[in-house]
């Protein structure tokens, strides 16, 4: 590959670029280096513009010039020489430039901020394409392009590739797609000029193409989305721009392959000049499968205006409609040139290098975080693990540009020479510190933020920055101002990248997150632990304006614990609430305050600018800037809006005037412009302009020009929106760079909302009122539907779907019905499941629960407002209509959330079927569909529950805890393993086996360690690999009560029932427990004696202890001063006098936010008690067990009843409350609030109820400019009264003729099933889970067995409800009853226990021989082929039994075809594959058959064996044996024989989590949005369910080996114990056991699933 050394700047040069871009509007002299200025020679373009050569120049190192000649730049002195050489330049081969892919520009010695690689066309080089005349110096990319603000920060590059047409010799066999793997290799592989890798990939990636060369991105970017060498490369492609690219081809590609073929000079035709005929096949399969891959892209289309001189005529190369895609989110531009010319420009001032810098421009900033000068380290930069866990969507830079661009030369210095600025930057101790800027409204404050920022980056200090803008809601978050933060020191700290990374493997995420949650787990707990070399600085703007500055400011207050120096600047309105915040702050941290008043230097250089074109002489001109001045008060904005209106006027008298009519302050000033609109306008302008106001005000985030166009429309139907604006709205309304529409300042919009009697006031509830009837009206129209289904939909359509519930929430509620019925309309209406779905696409389902709550706030104001009036006027349809949607809108979030957000189009064809049958949406769009999709019957509850799962914990277990972490929920058992299950699937993920019964145990704050502490040893863990990091011996005669991390997890500590608080220091080489002198020995109020605690409760860093006794009040100690630092003494409810009231306390917890106790007493008051205050808050009520949530907002308690109730923390007001019989044994809240965990006996129920939901996307502050959320206090509509939890089915059977089922339950109850699955009945009742259900195949008996081994086989004559089915046989049989086979003419019955095999007669109802169990692992089938036999499969081989005494007949032993073609066509390294997926080599022991599946026409034998795979996990395996070779003659000894077993197919087997079973597939008609088999012939599958929880089929027979998929299970079906029980009948019907009842579902096989 041919690489040309690439360009690089130093830092200095790089500052002094950056300073270039910052000043160059300015007159500035131009900077004179003689030793790099005299070696370029000027374009005439540069010598025009005077300084601009000599700066662009300071962007090259002066070492670099000895590679300029690799550039064929002069590199001597003489001038005279080089106009000959760029002629003979000019005049050089073409060809001759380099092929492969070439660095350009290399910014420096670092990671490059984003890769722009630039693809040539037909006929074109890698160089010569890109110049105009050929010539080198007008090679922009490389000349030009590394110069522009914004883009220095990238790498330059071309390919090159041989698609010269002219190319003589032998035809030419290259195609596109040639071209296209060489793009891509040289991409993946290529070197630098210092051999090192380029590592494309790392960092995102811009292509620029011109013609042909963007059909080979095209086609490049499709391959690499099916290769595992490019998926990096395809992952960082973010944009494309294609200049004048023949996406459908040009009618000229045949003629000059004519003109080649019949050429004298042995030109010969080309294969990529063919594929460019208009709609080539090549052309059409490229833009088929580009088209499913672009939505993830930026494209920009350019296209040609001028014809082409093609010998001796012009025409037009490439038209309009070849040249764009014709997407919806396709920007489409034409330049003014001809095909040749497009992509070639005359200087730097060209209009068509102007749209396309733009255009590259505008993408490169989304792909980077900051042009700064702290850059990431050569390690491989991967951000996307960071950026998804904190759901990083906009970059920061974007709001710094923005104030920086205001930034005036010489302005904002003053504050550099500040002696409270100077002690902030240059204090190099190891405190932290606070500086409080504060300035009045509109003195300029934003930009002296940015002033500061890039003097910090000048400095090559660590900084970060945040701007709060009050007219973008989302960006008034303290939860995104943390993410974001986090999120720059990540990038430019690789150490705290990794601990990010760490983070986001354990599959956190922080967009929901609780503030504090974010707080503590990204900072407390890992940013301020580390140690990094400089402090870092974070400047935080308009804090004033943020939605919950306090909290801010709580949470700051903590920085005091960072290993780091953190110094915080934040800048703001000096309001009382922020003043106190700051005083209260002061005794933790040193805080200094900063007022910016050395403005008026600044703004007297501003007046000064702004009047130096101003007409007139030198002495009005002094007094304008005199009187502004004077006036001005520090007010940038009132000189702003002033100067303007004195501009304006054309003769000094109206100078004058102006001048003595100034008014003396913004509130006067905005009255006059009010004033000036109301008088200059006509009606019509009067009336647009207060809906552009309205949509101003009110829109929760900026609207660009395009959305507000369309939110206008069809009332106004506005010409051009941008001088509509400027002509009605006055200086009130603005459109910033990017086209977004904003309110001039937030004291304008504050004079709108709150002056009265304007003509252009706005009254927000009638204002949000009607931008809510707007958004929904856009919605529900039915043309939208089919535009809100694509992957894009229109752009105000993104801002309706997502924006309508806020709308709304602050809406009012009137008597009028208009809301209430537009509501109505939209959700009775289909577009409703057009809105989810785009939802779904973009991710945002959150705003489903948003809306579900604000309909309820709507419903409850409607209610008030609608008891005043008659209650036939109440529209009681329409409010049912609307509760019912309210409650189904978060149960689709919580229940098929994660299958939508990847299968958005399942929300019209499957969830509607999923749902309950009383739910409105499957009311509407799940019952009574033609050619419906899945058939759902089986339930008796038809209306939504809060259980999300339940599941075994195992009968032989005992569990005693449950905690639950953000990546596992964990749970004690009583022989001393913690098992960890996964949040998200709720499957067993990995588990810690301590060897001893476990006393109590603890998780480290970062969740990374994990503490055990046993009857004899405690051990440490590392949770992600379960490894133990050491063992400690435990004291003699001391049990802890409990144990916690300290020290930044250096330290253990406990408290034992001894009395004694004892530490571990970790991180000595001796590790032993130190006895603190900590005595607990007595009350230090009456000189008692304690006895052992009854509880005990460290805070969540281990520095203050909470202890129990009987009789005695709770105290909390000091861990390290050993000090008492309070008692919480109760108080009399008669007399209200403070008196030991001799209550016992109960179980206790700690608030880990607000450092709060929360305890029970023993008469069940629940208390929470502060130790730093005397007096406690009690609630009365009855419990037995209490947990605070990790994020301190809520707390749970349970009863002995079983009742559980969530509590609001602050206000000590009850949530919600779920009534469920079984007593709980622990409980836990999840860590984001949703969920709840308990443990009732052996099971294990996770709740997650909608009003926790709706209390977790809950603002984090309610205002008048945010959403009116639902009262705390108010249950869930579907869950407030009583959530009963029927026993879990343990056994399942299903009868083979008539498909009616049985099934046995965890009490003992055997219920039989009718077909219809609509009526059962009981048919048993015993007092032990029930084991076995088993019916024969002709459907005579039914056989079930219990845990403790009785047996009972029923006679089945007839299926009837209500009819008796007589007790035939009752046994016992021996320990560990293993499995019950009947025959197929229900004569004899097989008995098999892990010791003997009895064969039963169950005509004359005894037993006829009895034989040993020699593989008690095995299983028994009957013979596919042979009624008069069975069959034993083991892990070794087979046995053929004749069923009338169990006389051996043959023995085949099990060989594995472990090189079947199938497999290797799967995967070529099929033999090395993971066992989990691949039968086991023939040397290996496999221990244990689960289950053997025979197929229904009796060919093939589906074997599931398991065998130890360590840390007590069994490896499962899938064998399939043919069963026709199982027919051999059977003499008197009995015949021996092979039986091969083949793999499963790896493309069946390694998405296999659970087979069902064989089932028979017929063909069925088309159906909408699903594709049927058109095959008429009857045909055999396996279904089974893969890792994503889709029912899926594998046509067996099939040698394309294609798996179907059919639906998704729902998440709340889910758990190991269902999926065990899930069995598929012959006709495809699936039963699936749910919350002890079976869920039957049907008509799913003829429909495959195609998103």
């Amino acid at each position: 590959m041919q690489m040309v050394r690439p360009l690089k700047l130093d830092n200095t040069q790089r500052a002094n670029a950056t300073q270039f871009h910052r000043f160059r509007r300015k007159k500035v002299e131009p900077l004179v280096i003689p030793t790099i200025t005299e070696t370029l020679p000027q374009s005439p373009h540069q010598q025009h513009t005077g300084g601009f050569a000599t700066v662009r120049d300071v962007h090259r190192n002066s070492t670099t010039t000895s590679n300029l000649s690799s550039y064929n730049v002069p590199t001597d002195n003489a001038r005279s020489g080089s106009v000959e050489r760029r002629r003979r330049e000019r005049s050089a081969e073409p060809h001759a430039d380099p092929l492969g892919l070439t660095v350009l520009y290399q910014p420096d010695e670092s990671t490059p901020a984003v890769n722009i690689v630039f693809v040539h066309g037909l006929g074109g080089t890698s160089q010569k394409t890109w110049c105009r005349n050929r010539d080198t110096e007008y090679f922009w990319p490389r000349e030009w392009l590394p110069l522009e603000k914004g883009i220095s920060q990238a790498r330059i590059l071309s390919f090159g590739y041989n698609a010269h047409f002219a190319s003589s010799g032998r035809e030419n066999i290259l195609n596109i797609t040639d071209f296209a793997k060489d793009l891509l290799f040289g991409m993946r592989f290529g070197l630098g000029s210092d051999s090192q890798e380029l590592e494309i990939g790392k960092v995102p990636t811009v292509f620029v193409a011109h013609s042909m060369g963007g059909l080979v991105v095209k086609k490049a970017y499709i391959l690499a989305q099916h290769d595992a060498h490019y998926e990096e490369i395809m992952g960082s492609t973010r944009a494309i721009l294609f200049l004048s690219t023949p996406h459908r081809g040009t009618n000229l590609a045949e003629l000059l392959n004519r003109i080649l073929s019949v050429s004298v000079f042995n030109h010969s035709t080309k294969h990529y000049i063919a594929e460019l005929k208009q709609n080539s096949p090549a052309l059409q399969d490229i833009n088929e499968q580009f088209r499913n891959l672009a939505p993830h892209l930026e494209i920009f289309s350019f296209f040609e205006t001028q014809q082409t001189a093609v010998g001796p005529r012009k025409m037009m190369v490439l038209e309009k409609d070849s040249s764009i895609l014709g997407y919806p989110y396709e920007v489409s531009k034409p330049l003014d040139a001809d095909h040749h010319n497009v992509c070639k420009f005359t200087d730097q001032q060209d209009p068509n290098y102007i749209s396309v810098r733009n255009a590259i421009r505008s993408v490169v900033p989304k792909t980077k975080l900051v042009e700064n000068d702290i850059q990431p380290s050569q390690d491989n930069v991967d951000m996307s693990k960071v950026g998804t866990m904190l759901a990083i969507s906009c970059a920061p830079e974007d709001d710094l540009e923005y104030f920086r661009s205001l930034w005036m030369l010489g302005s904002c210095e003053w504050i550099l020479s500040r002696s409270a600025l100077r002690t902030w930057l240059g204090d190099h101790s190891t405190r932290s510190r606070i500086v409080f800027v504060n300035g009045l409204p509109g003195s300029g404050k934003s930009v002296l933020s940015s002033f500061i920022i890039g003097h910090l980056q000048e400095l090559h200090h660590g900084c970060q920055y945040y701007f709060f803008r009050f007219g973008d809601h989302s960006k008034r978050s303290v939860g995104l101002m943390l993410r974001s933060l986090a999120y720059q020191i990540a990038y430019q700290f690789p150490e705290v990248r990794t601990e990010f990374e760490r983070l986001a493997d354990d599959a956190v995420r922080f967009e929901k997150a609780e503030v504090r949650t974010s707080w503590q787990k990204l900072f407390t707990s890992r940013l301020f632990k580390l140690r990094l070399q400089k402090p870092l600085y974070w400047v935080i703007d308009a804090l004033d304006e943020c939605e919950a500055p306090e909290k801010v400011l709580n949470l700051i207050s903590s920085i005091t614990q960072s290993a780091t120096p953190l110094r915080v600047m934040f800048v703001g309105r000096k309001t009382q609430a922020l003043s106190t915040a700051f005083q209260r702050m002061e005794p933790l941290i040193e805080v200094n305050y900063l007022p910016a008043d050395g403005t008026k230097e600044d703004l007297e250089v501003y007046v000064a600018k702004e009047t130096e074109y101003m007409r007139g002489g030198p002495q009005i001109k002094d007094r304008v800037i005199r009187t502004v001045c004077e006036m001005a008060c520090g007010n940038f904005l009132w000189v702003r809006l002033v100067l303007k209106e004195i501009l304006q006027c054309h003769t000094e008298a109206e100078i004058h005037q102006a001048l003595s009519e100034l008014p003396p302050d913004l509130e006067l000033l905005y009255q006059r412009m009010a004033k000036a609109l109301a008088e200059t306008s006509r009606a019509g302008d009067r009336a647009l302009s207060k809906k552009i106001m309205t949509w101003v005000v009110c829109s929760q985030r900026p609207l660009s020009m395009n959305e507000l166009s369309e939110a206008l429309q069809p009332e106004h139907n506005v010409l051009d929106l941008r001088l509509t604006i400027n002509q009605i709205c006055g200086d009130f309304v603005v459109v910033d760079s990017k086209g977004r529409i904003e309110m001039m300042h937030q004291t304008a919009r504050d004079y709108l909302v709150r002056t009265p009697g304007l003509e252009q006031s706005i009254t927000p509830r009638s204002g949000h009122q009607d931008l809510f009837l707007r958004c929904i009206s856009y919605l529900s129209a039915p043309q939208r539907r089919t535009k809100l289904q694509r992957l894009s939909a229109p752009l105000f359509g993104n801002y309706a779907g997502t924006c309508w519930p806020y709308h709304l929430g602050l809406s009012g509620a009137s008597s009028d019905h208009t809301v209430l019925l537009s509501l109505t309309r939209f959700f009775q209406g289909s577009c409703v499941l057009a809105w989810i779905q785009l939802l779904a696409q973009q991710n945002h389902l959150q705003t489903l629960v948003f809306a579900s709550q604000n309909l309820m706030s709507y419903l409850g104001k409607k209610a008030k407002v609608d008891a005043e009036s008659s209650p036939l006027t109440h529209r009681l349809q329409e409010k049912e209509l609307l509760e019912l949607w309210a409650i189904d809108l978060v149960k689709v979030v919580g229940k098929f959330g994660a299958q939508l957000v990847k299968y958005s189009k399942s929300i019209h064809d499957l969830v509607p079927a999923l749902c309950p049958s009383t739910s409105a949406i499957c009311q509407q769009f799940g019952r009574g569909k033609t050619n419906q999709t899945i058939l759902v019957g089986g339930f008796s509850r038809q209306r939504w529950d809060d259980c999300l799962s339940k599941f075994s914990i195992g009968r032989d277990r005992q569990a005693l805890r449950i905690v639950c972490l953000d990546r596992y929920f964990v749970i004690l058992t009583s022989e001393g393993t913690l098992w960890l299950y996964d949040t998200i699937t709720g499957q067993p993920s990995k588990h810690i086996v301590h060897g001893e019964r476990v006393l109590t145990f603890k998780f480290s704050a970062s969740s990374e360690k994990c503490v055990t502490y046993g009857l004899r040893s405690t051990k440490v863990w590392q949770v992600h690999d379960t490894h133990q990091l050491c063992s400690i011996a435990n004291p003699n005669n001391a049990k802890a009560v409990d144990v916690v991390f300290a020290n930044n997890e250096s330290t253990i500590i406990t408290c034992s029932d001894d009395r004694r608080v004892r530490r571990c220091h970790l991180e000595s080489p001796a590790k032993r427990w130190q006895t603190l002198d900590m005595k607990i020995e007595s009350d230090g109020a009456d000189g008692r004696q304690f006895n052992s605690p009854r509880r005990v409760a460290f805070n969540a860093d281990g520095t203050q202890l909470a202890v129990a006794f009987r009789g005695f009040p709770l105290m909390v100690w000091d861990v390290d001063s050993a000090d008492l630092v309070g008692r919480c003494e109760r108080i009399s409810d008669k007399n209200n006098s403070r008196q030991d009231l001799h209550t016992d306390v109960g179980p206790i917890c700690w608030n880990p936010v607000t450092g709060h106790i929360l305890g029970l007493y023993n008469d069940g008051c629940v208390f929470k008690w502060h130790p730093s205050e005397t007096d406690s808050q009690e609630i009365r009520t009855v419990a037995t067990g209490i947990q605070c949530s990790s994020g301190g907002a809520l707390f749970v308690t349970n009863s002995t009843n079983g009742v559980l109730k969530v509590w609001d923390f602050h206000h000590f007001s009850l949530v919600y409350q779920l009534s469920c019989h079984a007593p709980v044994t622990d409980l836990e809240l999840s860590p984001d609030g949703r969920r709840i965990y308990d443990i009732r006996d052996t099971f294990c129920n996770i709740w997650e109820p909608n009003a926790l939901i709706r209390l977790a996307e809950a603002d984090e502050k309610s205002s008048d400019t945010s959403s009116t959320t639902a009262d705390s206090t108010q249950l869930s509509l579907s869950s407030e009264a009583s959530n009963e939890v029927q026993e879990p089915l343990t056994a399942l059977s299903v009868g083979a003729r008539t498909f009616s089922f049985c099934s046995g339950d965890e009490v003992g109850v055997v219920r039989l099933h009718m077909a219809d699955a609509e009526s059962s009945q009981q048919i048993a009742q015993g007092f032990m889970p029930v084991d076995h259900v088993v019916w024969s195949q002709d459907e005579r008996y039914l056989v079930t067995a219990d845990l403790g081994g009785r047996l009972n086989v029923r006679q089945v004559d007839s299926l009837s409800p209500g009819i008796s089915y007589p007790l035939v046989l009752e046994t016992k049989s021996g320990n560990g009853l293993q499995q019950i086979l009947v025959s197929p003419d229900s004569i004899y019955m097989l008995v098999s226990t892990v010791t003997l095999v009895e064969l039963w007669s169950l005509t004359s109802k005894a037993v006829i021989t009895t034989v040993s169990n020699t593989n008690s692992f095995s299983r028994w089938i009957n013979h596919p082929l042979d009624r008069s036999m069975l069959v034993q499969v083991s892990s070794t081989g087979l046995r053929v039994l004749q069923w009338a005494d169990l006389t051996q007949k043959a023995t085949f032993t099990l060989s594995r075809d472990t090189n079947r073609k199938s497999v290797e066509g799967s995967h070529p390294e099929a033999s090395k594959l993971p066992s989990a997926y691949f039968p086991m080599s023939p040397d290996e022991d496999l221990d244990a058959v689960d289950q053997v599946i025979v197929s229904n026409i009796r060919s093939h034998l589906i074997v599931q064996t398991s065998s130890p795979s360590g840390q007590r996990q069994r490896t499962v395996q899938y064998l399939m044996i043919d069963a026709r070779k199982l027919l051999i003659l059977h003499g008197d000894s009995g015949g021996t024989g092979v039986a091969t077993a083949h793999a499963l197919p790896s493309a069946v087997a390694t998405r296999v989590q659970h087979i069902l079973g064989f089932a028979i597939k017929h063909p069925r008609r088309r159906s909408h949005g699903l594709i049927d088999q058109a095959n008429s012939a009857i045909e055999e599958v396996l279904t089974f369910i893969d890792h994503d929880d889709w029912v899926c089929s594998w046509l067996v027979e099939d040698q394309r080996i294609k798996v179907q998929r059919h639906f998704f299970l729902p998440q709340d079906w889910l758990s190991s114990d269902n999926l065990r029980l899930a069995t598929v009948s012959r006709e495809g019907t699936l039963f699936y056991p749910r919350n002890g009842e079976v869920a039957v579902i049907s008509n799913w096989l003829q429909h495959e699933w195609i998103e």
